[in-house]
């Protein structure tokens, strides 16, 4: 006896240009959500190191008050081998400095505005994320500075008062983080609006 087996085939599968299709939506919607998470994580980034910047800048003034001396946060001097390192100096007088590049805190005897040998040496911070750019307006391009009362003051012992702008590398017109110190010494953080990030 000879059995013969009939398949049948369902015919209400998908096409192959209905599978095309569904596949350009749904790399769409993957690369849709990459750039919303991209984006998501810089802005992490951004408010990260505005937080650890404004934090040190309470404890340098926390610090001074407690001690009574001046305690100053000064640039790190740019060192490209050292990226992910701890800084170990100040940046010189006279040359680029951009907070991003790190800080140190210190007990600033000399109150000259750079750590030297002798000084105590409070605090060390690595480099920013690479995403982030941070710098101080002319009276806060190098450091800030506290004196025993715990008022901001500049190495000639006038008051200290600035704007450290943290924005998004590469990035224009996109709210970015405005750090400010008082003529007192009370910094705070406020959200602003970037025109050009470098």
């Amino acid at each position: 006896m000879l059995w013969v087996m009939k398949l049948s085939f369902n015919a209400s599968g998908y096409s192959l240009i209905e599978t095309l299709f569904m596949l350009l939506v749904l790399a769409v919607l993957c690369s849709t959500a990459a750039s919303s998470f991209l984006g998501l994580q810089n802005r992490a980034y951004l408010h990260g190191a505005s937080e650890d910047l404004l934090n040190d800048i309470l404890s340098a003034r926390t610090e001074a008050l407690r001690r009574e001396r001046r305690v100053t946060l000064c640039v790190a001097a740019l060192d490209a081998s050292a990226q992910a390192s701890l800084p170990t100096a100040c940046s010189p007088i006279g040359s680029s400095a951009a907070w991003h590049q790190g800080w140190l805190m210190f007990e600033d005897t000399n109150s000259n505005g750079l750590w030297d040998e002798g000084e105590v040496l409070l605090q060390q911070r690595a480099r920013m994320h690479l995403k982030v750019t941070a710098t101080g307006n002319s009276t806060v391009t190098r450091y800030v500075s506290f004196g025993a009362s715990g008022r901001s003051l500049s190495l000639n012992g006038a008051f200290q008062a600035g704007t450290i702008t943290l924005c998004e590398r590469g990035t224009k017109a996109r709210e970015g983080w405005l750090l400010v110190v008082n003529a007192v010494g009370r910094p705070r953080l406020d959200k602003g609006q970037i025109a050009v990030c470098t």
